[in-house]
């Protein structure tokens, strides 16, 4: 009997062994699924902040939308690279678009990756990433949708959308827990001059135009993708302060080594080739009071982009960021 009592002991704790590691197997099986959809690096918080955050990357329509905890978004319509026979081809017939263009914006995808790892590594927070991955040949996201894809392509109209959907996604969430913040579009330009090219909707026959003349007429901030800055900044700067005076953004990314326009001391094109922004910037920025989120269109010259001085445009640029948005912004 004894010995009967002493094997059904040991029965009992071999079961509770068992059914210990059956459960312990479980909890790991469910805890890496529950996390593969994540980076497996700093989840992002700070300052021991019991706050976790934990960035979700995910690829739908050939768009990538990664997700942030700063009041900031990157966009990068224009690097695209992937084909699909089932989309078509954007023609100057098929698609009457004024400033048609199927060009790459070359070196703006790895410039913005770079400007997202400094981001991290200066402030142990995310910005939210917007990335097109497919041709501009089929989809050019920077254009009103009439000319952004071929009337009747409805898988083209859907890639364009989930665009849109995914900035909106990002500036909705900024929205609600930061009550402001900034979109900064990245893209790559050709022209002759090596500078930086800042798009405010706001054409050069406007920024040639001086600062008692902007400054008389509320329209030019009101039509600014930056009007909500105007409105609510903790500076109490001007618009035309907040355009190109000493601390405007442009005038921070020259004090960190980047040739740029406008800023203070290059107050205007003239001229000069110059963009001032498109579809991106007019729709999710705060011109005519549409939003809390302000929007700067940013043209980066060749030399920028290319991979000897990247590493120093990205770090220049987070600098002139975060200097600007302590500046401005009541965050």
């Amino acid at each position: 009997m004894v010995m009967y009592k002493y094997m059904a002991n040991i029965a009992g704790t071999c079961m509770l062994i068992r059914r210990v590691l059956i459960w312990s197997i479980l909890f790991v099986a469910v805890s890496c699924s529950s996390k593969s959809d994540t980076l497996p690096e700093n989840n992002g918080s700070q300052g021991g902040s019991s706050d976790a955050f934990m960035r979700r990357v995910e690829v739908t329509n050939y768009v990538e939308y990664r997700t942030g905890n700063a009041p900031l978004i990157i966009s990068v319509p224009h690097d695209g690279t992937t084909t699909d026979a089932a989309l078509v081809l954007r023609t100057k017939e098929n698609c009457p678009d004024p400033s048609f263009s199927t060009a790459q914006d070359i070196y703006t995808t790895e410039l913005a990756d770079l400007i997202d790892s400094v981001f991290r590594a200066k402030t142990g927070k995310y910005p939210y990433m917007v990335i097109g991955r497919v041709s501009r040949k089929y989809v050019d996201f920077n254009r009103e949708q009439k000319y952004a894809v071929v009337a009747g392509s409805t898988k083209g109209v859907g890639i364009y959308n989930t665009y849109h959907n995914r900035v909106k996604a990002a500036a909705d969430s900024i929205s609600k827990k930061n009550g402001a913040g900034l979109l900064l579009d990245i893209h790559g330009h050709s022209h002759e001059i090596q500078q930086i090219e800042l798009g405010y909707l706001l054409k050069s026959s406007i920024l040639n135009l001086d600062d008692a003349t902007l400054a008389a007429d509320e329209n030019y901030a009101y039509k600014s993708s930056i009007y909500n800055l105007v409105k609510n900044n903790k500076s109490g700067s001007t618009f035309t302060a907040l355009l190109r005076g000493t601390y405007s953004f442009g005038s921070y990314l020259y004090k960190n080594g980047l040739a740029c326009i406008p800023h203070s001391a290059n107050l205007s094109p003239g001229d000069s080739p110059y963009f001032s922004s498109g579809e991106i910037t007019q729709r999710h920025g705060s011109s005519q009071g549409s939003g809390v989120i302000d929007a700067i269109q940013c043209e980066f010259n060749r030399n920028a982009r290319e991979e000897v001085n990247r590493k120093n445009t990205a770090e220049a640029f987070v600098a002139a960021v975060l200097e600007y948005m302590e500046k401005h912004y009541k965050l």
